[in-house]
């Protein structure tokens, strides 16, 4: 209980419904962090940028040779 930041001895106190509501939130709290992290460490790139769609050789040929990619 220390995480809820309670004394044990108020917790034993606290009815049982009020405890399950507690628990069940710090867990609901604890599960978003988690998913927040998650996420972020998802999208940190690792320099090698970020691929969206997978082009095939003969596909990105044909673009280039049509103008739809700028060819610098």
């Amino acid at each position: 209980m220390r995480h809820l930041k309670l004394p044990y001895s108020d917790v034993l106190n606290i009815p049982t419904y009020e405890r399950r509501y507690f628990l069940t939130s710090f867990i609901n709290e604890n599960q978003k962090r988690q998913e927040q992290m998650e996420e972020q460490n998802s999208t940190t790139s690792n320099g090698n940028g970020k691929r969206t769609t997978k082009v095939s050789g003969q596909q990105l040929k044909t673009k280039l040779q049509n103008g739809d990619i700028p060819n610098h």
